[in-house]
């Protein structure tokens, strides 16, 4: 059973910063993990990877990591519903994960943790999804 999921943008970039990209597909083909994105998300990923304070952290292009995630997560469009998040910014997550039907929302993002989400929907910390899901990482 895939375990479809939704990364917030801050969990794709602590991948990315850490050099460990290679995990996300390691969790694709190990661990039945299915990602979804959004133009919402992409859009974020976009503008926070390419702010000055992230490019020490890159040895290559931003927009390679753009790309790794256009090839591992399934683009679904999304329609505006959710707002019971603290930081309005952010019901675009909701909405996605919802609305892709996603059995995980994943942030490290304390705002977006606290918000009490509907079964069987879970939004969990990258180690609790990891704990969850039984996935291991070297």
């Amino acid at each position: 059973m895939k375990n479809k999921t939704v990364f917030d943008v801050n969990v794709w970039l602590s991948y990315f910063i850490s050099g460990k990209s290679e995990k996300i597909i390691d969790m694709i083909e190990n661990n039945d993990v299915f990602f979804y994105r959004s133009l919402e998300l992409m859009s974020e990923l976009k503008e926070v990877i390419n702010r000055p304070k992230f490019a020490k952290y890159f040895s290559g292009n931003p927009d390679e990591y753009i790309f790794l995630v256009e090839q591992v997560a399934e683009l679904f469009l999304t329609k505006p519903v959710f707002d019971q998040c603290s930081d309005p910014k952010d019901n675009y997550l909701f909405d996605l994960a919802y609305q892709s039907r996603s059995d995980f929302l994943v942030s490290g993002d304390k705002k977006v943790l606290a918000v009490s989400v509907d079964p069987p929907l879970k939004s969990l910390s990258l180690s609790a999804f990891k704990i969850e899901t039984g996935i291991t990482e070297k």
